[in-house]
């Protein structure tokens, strides 16, 4: 089973156990089969026993069996009963204990792991509504937790491995189709996440513990996942309508984490505001990006002279990439946001003792789209291949920004390219277009450098008539204006003056 397949398989095993009005009507016969039919489809073996006593069926001792790739071994995860209760109204509640242990069992190359964990809840409500076809799962809860008991690894116990995570307020409906795919739509809430980890090295030379939380936890996902085993062919799995499109965001979260290695003590604490991330794949495309504002860090360790303290105003990146083979020109893109990095007065001061440069917040953003012609599918493409998979038909930088010590760097710039033309620039298709920088306060900080002692003169010498030669005064105080341009002829000018 491929990777996607699995990821999907774990994320709706785990909407079951969570998982709105009563559209027309199933029973719990119709519940409990549907759940076979969609686990089944992703080659788990399962096995139960079964009991229908008036409107409950109670399904005892599952197991559900998994083989792992070319006869690696085997994967078989055991929880207790689960009861699917008939309300009457045409929907069917899923029940289940207070606290439910579950045993992961793991045999591969020799090698043992059995996992014991204890899965718990408060007031946990699931109802399933809509039709056999189509079921819809909305499910609330006070709390749920998991907690690890023990690991189990060839026979030998870890010791002093604490390991559990806690959902509070949650709220939210799954729908969920099953044919030759399986067709999902989640909505979710959570109010809060916490979670611990702590553990010691069975050899005593180290030590860890873990804890962190978030809040305001939202999650928005789509999902057609097709049934079947597409390891050996993973393109196929896009072929046959594999399609995800997902958000996830949270207003804070924090994170504390101390060790020791080998005797020595260290640190890491971590606070942010909200953040995201989201993601959609399918035969056509790949995008996923994601961002978080507000981020405190502090570190400290034994391979750390002294403490370290960052803070960023908002960290964020994307990219966009077709997959799908077209003769048409394809749209791409690529963006990274490092904004207001700042570090504490300790760490400038290594660098600066005499607090020669502005300690102004730097910021970096890129954000690049263009378009590109795919000749193959990016799914198929043999990695040992050396066959160039497409081309680059235009590109354009949409925004840059670069500020550091007083100083920045602006731009925007537009190119097409032709691929015909691979001898102007040495195998390069040759670009046609412009590229415009705005540059302020570089002098300055060159002569700042030079104070400190940490650029010689005459190396900044050297730069300033670099910089002469691509740019021209700007009409403000230490500002530089440049325009590179590529022409339809392959010449290279700065400023209208030619330098190829």
């Amino acid at each position: 089973m491929n990777c996607a397949a699995r990821i999907a398989s774990s994320g709706l095993l785990a909407s079951f156990l969570l998982s709105t009005t009563a559209l027309a009507e199933v029973s719990a016969r119709d519940v409990w089969e549907s759940w076979r039919g969609y686990l089944g489809g992703f080659g788990y073996d399962i096995s139960a026993s079964e009991q229908t006593v008036g409107n409950t069926l109670t399904v005892s001792d599952v197991t559900l069996g998994l083989p792992l790739p070319e006869d690696e071994g085997s994967v078989s995860v055991t929880m207790g009963d689960l009861k699917f209760v008939e309300i009457g109204d045409g929907t069917v509640a899923i029940v289940m204990a207070d606290k439910m242990p579950m045993q992961i069992n793991t045999r591969a190359d020799d090698e043992t792991v059995d996992i014991s964990l204890l899965f718990s809840h408060a007031n946990l409500s699931t109802i399933v509504s809509g039709t056999p076809e189509e079921m819809t799962y909305a499910y609330n809860a006070a709390e749920i937790g998991v907690d690890l008991e023990k690991i189990v690894v060839n026979g030998a116990e870890i010791p002093d491995l604490v390991a559990n995570a806690i959902l509070a307020g949650i709220l939210g409906t799954s729908t969920m189709s099953v044919g030759e795919t399986v067709a999902t739509t989640q909505k979710m809430s959570v109010d809060s996440l916490t979670y611990t980890f702590q553990g010691t090295d069975p050899a005593g030379s180290g030590e860890i513990d873990m804890q962190g939380s978030a809040s305001g936890i939202e999650i928005d996902a789509d999902a057609v996942i097709p049934l079947g085993d597409y390891a050996d062919d993973p393109a196929a799995l896009f072929t046959a309508g594999f399609d995800i499109a997902g958000s996830y965001s949270l207003q804070a979260s924090e994170f504390d984490l101390t060790f020791v290695d080998e005797g020595a003590p260290g640190s890491v604490s971590s606070t942010s505001g909200g953040g995201s991330v989201a993601l959609q794949m399918n035969d056509s495309v790949l995008a996923y990006g994601g961002g978080i504002s507000d981020v405190q860090i502090s570190a400290m360790g034994p391979d750390i002279p002294l403490p370290i303290d960052i803070s960023f105003g908002e960290l964020a990146f994307g990219f966009e990439m077709p997959l799908m083979a077209d003769e048409a020109p394809q749209d791409f893109a690529l963006n990274l946001t490092v904004a207001d990095l700042g570090v504490s007065e300790m760490i400038w001061g290594m660098f600066d003792p005499g607090q020669v440069l502005p300690q102004d917040p730097a910021t970096l953003i890129v954000e690049l789209m263009g378009k590109a012609t795919v000749f193959t599918d990016i799914m198929t493409l043999d990695e040992d291949s050396d066959e160039i998979p497409g081309e680059l038909n235009a590109l354009t930088l949409k925004d840059l920004q670069l500020r550091f010590a007083g100083a920045s760097v602006t731009g925007k710039g537009d190119f097409v390219f032709d691929n015909s033309d691979m001898q102007s620039f040495d195998g390069l298709p040759r670009p046609e277009g412009a590229l415009d920088l705005n540059i302020t306060g570089l002098n300055g900080l060159l002569d700042k450098l030079v104070q400190m002692g940490l650029v010689p003169e005459e190396q900044v010498m050297g730069a300033r008539m670099m910089l002469s030669m691509f740019s021209v005064p700007g009409d403000g105080e230490d500002t530089l204006n440049s325009r590179i341009e590529v022409n339809e002829q392959g010449h290279v000018l700065a400023n209208g003056q030619r330098l190829k």
